[in-house]
């Protein structure tokens, strides 16, 4: 649990780069959402993934970037593709997300695969996020279901491989991390692509 001081300043930065984020135009969010996808693409390490990987992604909610472009490459690459769905008030799954699959209320205003979807362990997670810094620590949205459900896999030993999705704007010179916040393994950004020194 952070102490008062930092979940304070969570807060307070959550609230500052959700206003900042919520500000960029249309037409500036949809090209660095394709340019951010692009480099997805092109520069992620994807030999840190086991072949035929499951993917874990997300629908956007809001301003967040727009990775919805990602899902046929990837199917065409060979992987499989889930989607999280929020269990309870604190908990987190993900289910697979084939192509044709109708999308119901995942909870926290996104989508996910119906119940009777296959709940799998993907390999690899692509993150939506407020803010980060170049050490690729990351702020979500304070309820802690990333944290959480990546906690439980650590514990399981099966760790996925950690990447955050943000526009460039949303990087600050240090976030605050709690005692149980863990860096990513990368954030991808419309201009770079970041991995902690």
């Amino acid at each position: 649990m952070d102490d008062v001081a930092t979940r304070t300043l969570k807060q307070e930065t959550r609230r500052n780069m959700r206003a900042l984020r919520n500000a960029l135009p249309p037409q500036e969010h949809a090209a660095a959402s394709a340019a951010i996808c692009d480099n997805l693409l092109q520069f992620m390490d994807w030999k840190a993934l086991p072949d035929r990987a499951c993917i874990g992604m997300f629908c956007p909610v809001k301003s967040e970037v727009d990775i919805t472009a990602l899902s046929e490459p990837l199917r065409a690459r060979g992987y499989r593709l889930a989607l999280p769905v929020t269990v309870g008030a604190t908990g987190m799954i993900f289910r697979v997300w084939n192509r044709d699959a109708g999308l119901v209320d995942a909870g926290f205003g996104t989508v996910g695969p119906k119940a009777d979807a296959e709940e799998v362990l993907p390999d690899c997670l692509l993150m939506p996020l407020l803010a980060f810094d170049s050490q690729c620590n990351r702020l979500g949205y304070g309820a802690g279901h990333y944290d959480r459900y990546i906690s439980e896999r650590i514990i399981q030993n099966s760790r996925p491989y950690l990447v955050g999705l943000a526009f460039a704007l949303q990087q600050l010179d240090k976030i605050p991390v709690g005692e149980y916040d863990l860096p990513l393994d990368a954030i991808f950004t419309e201009k770079e692509i970041i991995v902690p020194a």
